[in-house]
């Protein structure tokens, strides 16, 4: 039986009074790539931001899509994830998300919080904690069908790294669409991947969770990447 792997999107919530405007937005390419690569892909819907543990409890994997803003349901699906070894690939703003959970646990120890790490996120988030920094240069060219290939970067991969692994290769070329970058990641994760001006592209945690600020959906070049979270 293939393994579902749940799609989390990106969002527009509460910007306006038009309910009617509340999106959870799923790009085509995610659920393609995931299909290709042996995974059934299962969009996972919110409810005001936050997520369905049942539909979490329910799916294999996940992927976490790029996106401008981290809402509770991004949290609450590394959360689970960490918490049940299930495979995670999160991309660029999912790189992100993987980032700020291992920030507030950390910070959570720190603080000897015993509450929910979400509540601490958004505690952090009101005491204007940094968890990115802007970054110029890594969105110059706007992303189309007949651009991708003007997108792309290099990107140096650590040699024993899961990314390596499952790439083949110490510099890959990536498609880069962001204005924030990770900088002071935790010590608990694995900094797989960078480019020339010091700019985290990738993440990991373990055999189970990988961040890639860089979009492997474009087109087909990183399909060991969406095998990997549909569990190959």
């Amino acid at each position: 039986m293939k393994p579902i792997v749940g799609v989390v999107p990106t969002a527009h919530l509460f910007e306006t009074d038009d309910f009617y405007k509340d999106n959870y937005i799923f790009v085509n390419n995610y659920g393609k790539r995931i299909a290709e690569n042996g995974g059934v892909p299962m969009g996972l819907l919110a409810s005001d931001g936050q997520a369905f543990e049942d539909a979490l409890e329910r799916c294999d994997a996940f992927v976490i899509c790029g996106g401008a803003r981290i809402f509770p349901y991004h949290f609450q699906t590394v959360e689970h994830a960490v918490k049940t070894g299930k495979r995670l690939l999160g991309i660029c703003l999912g790189m992100q998300v993987i980032h700020s959970y291992f920030i507030v646990e950390d910070e959570a120890k720190r603080r000897g919080w015993a509450g929910p790490l979400l509540a601490l996120y958004e505690q952090m988030k009101r005491e204007k904690y940094m968890f990115t920094r802007p970054v110029e240069h890594h969105w110059d060219v706007h992303m189309t069908r007949t651009t991708i290939e003007e997108t792309k970067h290099a990107v140096s991969v650590a040699p024993d790294t899961l990314l390596a692994r499952l790439t083949g290769s110490d510099v890959i070329r990536a498609s880069t669409m962001h204005r924030y970058r990770v900088d002071a990641p935790s010590p608990r994760l694995t900094v797989s991947g960078k480019t020339a001006d010091g700019t985290i592209e990738a993440l990991e945690y373990g055999d189970s969770l990988m961040g890639v600020q860089f979009h492997p959906e474009v087109d087909s070049t990183f399909s060991a990447l969406f095998r990997f979270a549909a569990g190959e």
